[in-house]
């Protein structure tokens, strides 16, 4: 692993060292006030602005406001990156043919550029996930209602297959859906379809929507349908940003 940092370089001294990593395969990394043109499936502009832009060797790039976790404008690899001087500017420009599109980062003024020769073979490998979920409820269903007992784990119904069916302390049928993520109007239009389903052969059916979280409009949601919410907290961690909702599930 090497890192080579150069210090507000100038266009001549900047090129030469993007282009530098770009043919060897290292990760470059640009601090810099920059305007972003986009063509491709749409068109966009971003006026000038101080951003972090970052090249992969798969062809990847990606350019980062100073907040957010989100780039504004990226392209997936499978592309080039390319880097060249233009009217005393230098250009990061990013292109893929599949389909045709193209990133282009005009940079007014360089703060500082890093080199990053990166090896990482590992495999990500995550916890929590809602096999592990489902895997703890089976073992301590306790944890969501005292005396609950699991008849079936994923039973299959004409909508697709119920997480579990259940019978709570009077006998009573309870059909549970287990979300890894922040439950969601559509989970909760999914439960009420198992609950519907249910209550055409059983007097009473008990509806239990099991995530991490929920925003108030979905537990509100729940709540005027005689259905139920259960939180589990400990699974609301996750690297890969599951957690994210739609602003109309809220």
């Amino acid at each position: 692993m090497a890192v080579q940092r150069f210090d507000a370089p100038d266009p001549a001294e900047f090129v030469d060292a993007a282009k530098a990593a770009f043919r060897d395969g290292a990760v470059l990394t640009v601090q810099g006030r920059c305007e972003v043109e986009y063509e491709g499936r749409t068109s966009g502009y971003l006026g000038d602005g101080d951003r972090l832009l970052v090249a992969k060797p798969d062809g990847t790039f990606l350019v980062h406001q100073p907040t957010g976790h989100k780039p504004v404008n990226w392209m997936p690899g499978g592309g080039t990156v390319e880097a060249r001087e233009s009217d005393g500017d230098v250009v990061l420009l990013a292109r893929r043919t599949n389909p045709s599109e193209r990133v282009e980062a005009r940079i007014r003024e360089v703060y500082g550029v890093t080199r990053y020769d990166a090896e990482d073979g590992a495999t990500y490998e995550e916890s929590g996930t809602e096999a592990e979920m489902h895997e703890y409820i089976e073992a301590n269903p306790d944890v969501l209602e005292e005396d609950l007992r699991i008849v079936e784990h994923e039973r299959e119904t004409k909508y697709g297959f119920v997480d579990f069916y259940a019978v709570d302390r009077d006998g009573t049928p309870v059909v549970v859906e287990v979300k890894r993520i922040q439950a969601t109007l559509n989970h909760f239009d999914q439960l009420q379809r198992y609950v519907d389903l249910y209550e055409g052969t059983n007097d009473s059916v008990r509806g239990m929507l099991v995530a991490p979280s929920a925003s108030e409009r979905v537990q509100r949601a729940l709540r005027d349908n005689d259905l139920e919410f259960v939180e589990l907290a400990e699974f609301g961690l996750d690297a890969k940003g599951a957690m994210e909702a739609k602003l109309t599930d809220f």
